[in-house]
Order: structure tokens, then sequence, then C-alpha cells
């Protein structure tokens, strides 16, 4: 399986109420998330599925991404909020079948399960920004470790790429 990661854009700095599920995506967020995906796209031709975390600001990043993608369809998942474990991210990867795989999140989960699957560490050496994007490579079995990277790129640098 190919796991191609990719942080929501830029979100504005409060939602409905101060509710942090709410917090869309400011207009520049939109916009530069938008060029980045036709980027993407570049790198990663098609996807096979792409899957969002149901916060506000992922769900938007999700339809962009989509867009880019020839308005693909997308589902989503609890599994990809801030702040659910790796393992449990892990163990839902396991369950699916698709050869390319997309997932839309947030940090703190993306960089940490990134780096537990590429490594095993707990401690997080990667930092993804906010419309970057990683591809994880598994020859097989998908555990802590057993991921290989093959490119990881800010928002600006996939942007670059359209």
């Amino acid at each position: 399986m190919d796991l191609l990661v990719i942080r929501h854009g830029k979100a504005e700095p409060h939602g409905d109420a101060g509710s942090d599920a709410s917090r869309r995506l400011s207009e520049d967020g939109r916009k530069k998330l938008g060029r980045g995906a036709r980027g993407l796209r570049k790198l990663v031709p098609a996807l096979d599925a792409l899957v969002s975390s149901p916060l506000v600001r992922a769900v938007e990043s999700a339809e962009i991404v989509a867009e880019a993608y020839g308005d693909l369809g997308f589902e989503q998942t609890p599994v990809l909020e801030p702040y659910r474990e790796p393992k449990e991210l892990a163990d839902w990867l396991a369950g699916r079948s698709e050869s390319v795989l997309a997932i839309v999140g947030h940090e703190p989960l993306l960089s940490l399960a990134s780096t537990w699957l590429l490594s095993g560490l707990r401690t997080s050496f990667l930092e993804l920004g906010t419309g970057g994007a990683l591809l994880l490579h598994f020859p097989g079995e998908i555990d802590a470790g057993r991921a290989r990277l093959v490119f990881a790129l800010t928002s600006w640098q996939l942007r670059k790429l359209r």
C-alpha cells in the first residue's frame, strides 16, 4: 500500500462558539491547498480512496483534494482526529485494501503516526505543516517500523509543482 498523508490547509483561528472541531479553512488556506493539491496530483496521479477526519477543516481540505483528483468521492473516520493513537490508525489501515490511499487529518496524529510507522518511535521526528504531504510505502505488513518514506513536501513545495 502507498499511503498519502495530507495535513489540512490553514484554518481560521476560532470555530463556532470557540469549538476546535468547527474551525473552517481560511480563504488563504483554501487557495494554497487547491494549488498544492494540483501539484500533489503530478506526484501521485491517481488515488484509490480518500478519507478525512470528521473535523470541518479536514473535510473542507478533502473536498479540495477530491476536486483536484477529478471529483473523487471521500469518506470520513474518527480514527484521523488529532489526538488518536498511531496504533489505532495502523490497525484501521491494515483493514483497508487500496493500493493508493490518501488520508487528510491533523497534528499531532499525522507526524506521530508517520514517525511510528517509519521507525517504531513514539516521539515524532517529523513536523507536517498545514497543507503539507508525505507518501509512505508499505511493501508488506502495516505496523511500526514497516513503512518507507517516498517523499515529504511542504505546502510551498507542492504549490511549486503545479
